[in-house]
């Protein structure tokens, strides 16, 4: 430490005895850390005075010595409380667990106008009069969402090596509880691993004013790499927002640019409290009621105008939200992304960070189902890819997160994990649980050395684990579907590679889906075409089959016939429905569609038979009968049954439709649809018994007049 600032005001030893004088503790405790390669443990000490729940406590910083540190993975120097109080309240856990680095800050601020140390994030020390207070600690912490464990230490009843063995052992005991690899937050800091590369090169591409979109599946750390990169890049004076689209599920495009322009105000005060000098304006500069997207990018380019040495990095997270929305209101996401990339383009120290699933947003020109509506960001937006881990990544977290909690993670482990895995950093972090979990004994019987974790640990967690990482997984590819159901169809592990490579070849849109899911490197293209990567092969191998495909109801036929029909398109003999029940548009339960489907039915009885494909577009694009299989809670013995008997039967004829209406449920395109083939009709086919209908080149017709219904009658005869 360089003490010469320090000793200016009032001197080390000064400080020292006085502290030493109101907490005796701290003097035992200083004495009993000290050693020749730490011969000062406790710099800094300071009264608290100003934070409600802790003053009259003192709060110093120290340093636990190299033999601590290494064995339990601690960097820097760790916070000490010294309370006086006999009763120890949770309100004082709770500040202590949530504001101990802005705590610290602020009394260094204060006593040096400066931030020389940042305390352990892992681990703060508590030195309590409360006799109950280990109990507390037990119950408060299992509970608490921070990362920061309070370990409590009595340096008056232990002393010298004594108090080592002390620290020692309540480490082990407190640490080795918390289980760092489970995370359900965004993480950042100490517990952000991998993605150097990615971050050199978001943070060069900031530096040079390009736009960014982040891309990566759902629970692949997206999030997390938009906080890790706003605190690596506030050094640097970055002042970096960050919004949600989702708020425009439920909200308006007002309220987003509110938030934004939120975030930006409290953005400006953290760099200020860093004590860069920037300009946040008045209160009513910082006003963000009911503001629009044009006020917000007023917003933006005053701040950036005024601030003209720091760079403003507008992010907003989740795009595939505004896709959505785009889809039904074009024009109120072209205003928002427009006024964004209005403020980008008028300042050279503005730029803009999206992130979401996939490009395809950006790289459209138009925006909307019809396309009448103009996308400002078309070509404006430079794409990064969430890969997954590569094998020194994963050797990183499991070796650095497992130190603390006293685990030794062996090559062979490793690599069984990344096998496992495929390197996807939730499924790492998710397996790594599952080990520990199952070592955790051995860990608390054993010594404070730490236990060798080797692959027949991991071997021994792995089955069941995989049972709920397979779930996982599927509600992956499930959230996935919900904007690229063709990306999430050619992850289904039921599909060949030969017939992926078919599928793609020739269905536009899923070609455009490969090319993202080779980015991701979910798959792979070689001479030969499109492979699976070893990370889909290790994913796949977690998915159970799902209700519709394991359903006994004659085969899942995967055959090419299916796949020529359809690129043969609609015809006298051919007619494809997306759904026979549900209206895509509303979502709800349609008689029009229904009764669609019977008509089409009717004809081809009427005609010379011929193919209904349900769950195939007009266009060919395979759909699926997801919307209708939710009617009947998956099953499709249910909706066979039902399509058969209570629409077909019912509306036509029983009889009829027994001799001459054939359904098999098909795989096309990793999609499960329904194939009706209908052959000619024994007798007329009336629906409702009241109406006829007949095939003319690819419509149904309605026979609405008395000659016509004469006419096809006698030729029937």
């Amino acid at each position: 430490m360089n003490e010469a600032d320090w000793e200016a005001q009032m001197g080390l030893q000064e400080v020292r005895s006085r502290f030493f004088g109101y907490f005796p503790a701290a003097e035992s405790l200083d004495s009993s850390l000290r050693t020749a390669s730490n011969p000062n443990p406790m710099f800094f000490m300071a009264s608290v005075a100003k934070e409600i729940d802790l003053k009259g406590s003192g709060l110093a910083l120290l340093r636990l010595g190299e033999d601590l540190e290494r064995r339990f993975g601690i960097n820097g120097e760790v916070a000490a409380y010294f309370t006086p109080w006999r009763d120890f309240q949770r309100r004082s856990f709770n500040a202590m667990t949530l504001r101990t680095s802005d705590l610290i800050r602020s009394l260094q601020d204060q006593i040096m106008q400066s931030e020389r140390f940042t305390p352990s994030r892992r681990v703060a020390l508590l030195i309590s009069t409360d006799p109950n207070v280990q109990t507390k600690l037990d119950e408060w912490q299992s509970d608490s969402y921070s990362e920061l464990t309070i370990v409590a230490i009595d340096p008056l009843r232990h002393t010298g090596p004594d108090l080592v063995a002390e620290i020692t052992k309540n480490l082990r005991d407190r640490l080795g509880e918390r289980d760092l690899y489970r995370t359900q937050n965004p993480v950042s800091g100490v517990d952000f691993f991998g993605r150097a590369g990615l971050m050199r090169n978001l943070s060069a591409a900031i530096d040079g004013d390009q736009n960014i979109a982040i891309l990566g599946l759902r629970r692949s750390g997206k999030t997390s790499v938009l906080r890790e990169l706003r605190r690596v890049l506030l050094p640097r004076r970055v002042v970096m927002p960050i919004a949600d689209f989702q708020m425009l599920e439920e909200h308006s495009a007002e309220e987003l640019a509110s938030s934004i322009a939120a975030s930006l105000n409290e953005e400006l005060k953290v760099v200020k409290a860093k004590g860069i000098d920037v300009w946040i304006g008045n209160e009513s500069d910082q006003s963000v009621e009911d503001l629009t997207p044009s006020a917000l990018s007023d917003r933006i380019k005053r701040v950036a105008s005024r601030n003209p040495g720091v760079r403003i990095v507008v992010a907003v997270d989740e795009v595939e939200s505004a896709a959505a929305i785009a889809r039904e209101n074009p024009m109120a996401i072209k205003v928002l992304l427009g006024a964004l990339r209005s403020a980008a383009q008028a300042r050279e120290n503005v730029s803009l960070v999206f992130s979401g699933v996939a490009n395809r947003m950006f790289r459209s020109s138009s925006l909307g189902d019809r396309g009448e509506v103009d996308n400002p960001m078309f070509n404006q937006v430079s794409s990064v890819y969430l890969t997954p881990f590569e094998l020194e990544e994963t050797t990183s977290l499991l070796r650095d997160l497992g130190r603390p909690m006293l685990l030794d993670w062996q090559p062979d482990a490793i690599a069984e994990v990344q096998r496992l895995t495929g390197g996807f950093p939730y499924f790492v972090r998710d397996l790594a649980s599952a080990v520990r979990k199952s070592v955790r004994a051995e860990v608390i019987e054993d010594s404070a050395d730490a236990v060798k974790i080797n692959a027949d640990h991991v071997s021994v967690s792995a089955p069941e684990w995989a049972m709920v990482a397979g779930e996982a997984w599927n509600g992956i590819v499930s959230a996935l579907g919900i904007h690229y159901p063709s990306a999430a169809s050619l992850l289904d592990s039921s599909i060949t590679e030969a017939e992926l490579n078919e599928w793609i070849a020739g269905d536009a849109e899923a070609e455009q889906a490969a090319e993202d899911l080779v980015a991701l490197k979910l798959l792979q293209r070689d001479a030969k075409g499109i492979l699976y990567s070893p990370t889909l092969a290790a994913l796949q191998s977690l998915s159970r089959p799902s209700m519709r495909s394991a359903d006994p109801v004659g085969g899942v036929d995967r055959a090419s016939t299916v796949d020529e029909l359809v690129r043969q398109g609609e015809s006298h003999h051919l007619e494809f429905k997306e759904t026979s029940r549900i209206n895509l548009r509303s979502g709800a339960k349609d008689t029009a569609i229904e009764s669609a489907v019977v008509k089409t039915v009717a004809a081809f009885l009427n005609s010379d038979g011929g193919e209904l494909l349900i769950g195939v577009a007009d266009d060919g694009s395979a759909k699926g009968l997801d919307p209708d299989l939710v009617l009947f809670k998956d099953s499709v013995d249910r909706f066979e049954r039902w399509i058969r008997g209570d629409l077909l039967a019912k509306r036509i004829d029983q009889h009829l439709v027994t001799d001459h209406v054939a359904t098999e449920f098909v795989r096309f395109r990793g999609k499960l649809i329904l194939k009706v083939s209908v052959s000619r009709g024994a007798t007329p086919a009336w629906v409702d018994d009241k109406t006829l209908y007949r095939r003319q080149g690819n419509q149904t017709i309605e026979l609405v007049s008395g000659r016509d219904v004469q006419q096809f009658l006698a030729q029937r005869s």
